[in-house]
This record gives structure tokens, sequence and C-alpha cells, in this order.
């Protein structure tokens, strides 16, 4: 339990300067999950060992690739990456198409989540209501769920998950959201804010929900073990992907 506390307080300490002031803090910090994250999501499969050893530094490449380059040339990007990864089965003996569409599951996902962040540039804090929804559904869902927990939601993903907890977690994390957002909501477009206070909290619980379904199918217990009694990067921020997601939709829509 030491360990585990220790770890998560050199976690918070990590992630808080680039949530607080975003710029080149929250770019770098975005590369370290796009980097360790490709590394954790290639190590789970069983015969990593064996792929070829670009593997993880071209998925890498092809995550920052389609954020940089120009609309134009995004359609290049986007087909010389699939066609790589199709055709490489070809080449390399111990690459099947499961190990293929894997590495394109990476690639599409992050892709998604990179170009998001470069949203974030504009005005990180909506980050921090996506963050305090996040980890505040979370922590809900934990308390709420531990006391009065008695309807499994998903025993075959998550045998601990209650439909207790995830009432408990949602309303938890809608309201911390909102209270933490009220410090700058000025600042911020609320047709974007609001949903984020509102929705986030559930999105969350999808988002762990499918990294584990990955876990589950790859018998993984976590995706690494880089934060002792944290698992890895992964491990750590599964739902925050998928409400960076849902945010970089509704930037799309309304800004």
């Amino acid at each position: 339990m030491k360990k585990r506390v220790v770890t998560a307080l050199g976690i918070i300490l990590v992630v808080a300067l680039p949530l607080a002031f975003g710029g080149w803090l929250l770019e770098l910090l975005a590369l370290f999950i796009v980097g360790a994250g490709a590394y954790e999501w290639a190590h789970i499969c069983p015969d990593f060992k064996k792929w070829p050893k670009a593997i993880v530094p071209i998925m890498v490449l092809a995550v920052l690739l389609t954020r940089f380059v120009s609309q134009p040339h995004l359609y290049i990007v986007l087909t010389c990456t699939t066609v790589f990864f199709w055709i490489l089965t070809i080449f390399a003996e111990d690459f099947e198409i499961s190990d293929a569409f894997y590495c394109l599951t990476y690639f599409l996902i992050f892709s998604l989540i990179y170009r998001t962040i470069g949203f974030f540039s504009a005005n990180h804090l909506y980050l921090i209501t996506i963050v305090f929804a996040t980890y505040g559904s979370d922590t809900g869902a934990w308390f709420i769920g531990r006391k009065f927990g008695k309807h499994k939601m998903n025993p075959r993903l998550s045998p601990k998950k209650s439909w207790e907890g995830l009432a408990g977690g949602i309303v938890f994390g809608a309201v911390l959201s909102f209270v933490i957002s009220l410090l700058y909501w000025k600042n911020l477009d609320l047709r974007i804010l609001l949903p984020l206070c509102i929705f986030c909290p559930g999105i969350a619980e999808i988002g762990d929900l499918a990294f584990s379904a990955i876990k589950r199918y790859f018998h993984v217990k976590d995706f690494s073990n880089l934060f002792p009694g944290h698992g890895g990067v992964l491990d750590r921020v599964d739902s925050l992907l998928m409400n960076m997601l849902f945010c970089g939709i509704l930037i799309s829509i309304f800004l």
C-alpha cells in the first residue's frame, strides 16, 4: 500500500505542471504517453519479441505525422501506414495479420488522441475539466462500489465494477468537474464544457472497460509494471483517453 501511495503522488506531481500550464510541458507529456503507449500496446502481444525491431518506432512516427503534416499529405500518411502493416505480414515470418490489425488499431486510436491534444494547445483548460471528471468518476465509483455495490456491471471484463459504483462515480465526477470548472468557465465554450462535465464521468467507465477487454484477451493484468502498484501508462490513462476522444468530437463540432 505504501509503495502504491508513493507512486500515485509521484504521478500527480509529474502531471500537475502540464495540466496547470499547458504549452510545451503538455506536449512532452503527450509524447511520453504516445511513445510509452505504443510499447505497452505492442508488448502484451505474445509474439512481440519476434516482431521486427522497427515496429514500435514506426507506430509512434506514424501517429506524430498525422498531426503535423499538412492536410493534403494526411492521406499519404494514412495510406502508407495502413499498407505498410498490411503487407509486412508477407515479408516478416513472425508478424501475423492479426498483429498488423492490432498495430493499425493503435495507429487509429492514438492518431485521434494526439490530434485532440493539438486542440488543447489553444486552450488546455478543457483538459483540466476532463481530468477531474475522469478521476473523480474513478474515485467515486471505487468508494460507492466498495460500500454499496451489489449488482455487477460486467464480470467478464471487470469483476469488481458494480452498477451502484457506476452511479456514484458519475455523480461525483460530474459534480467535481463542474465545481472545478467554475474557476475558469468564462474562458471556455459552455457548449463544450457542460457536456464534458455531464458525460465524461460515464464515458470514463466505458474507456476503462474497453482497455480491460484488451488485457483480458491477452490474459494480462496490466499493460506494464512501469508504475509499481498501478500498472503501466495505459492502465493510468485508459479512461482519460476515451474522454479526450469525446472532447475532440465536441471541439470539432463547435469550434
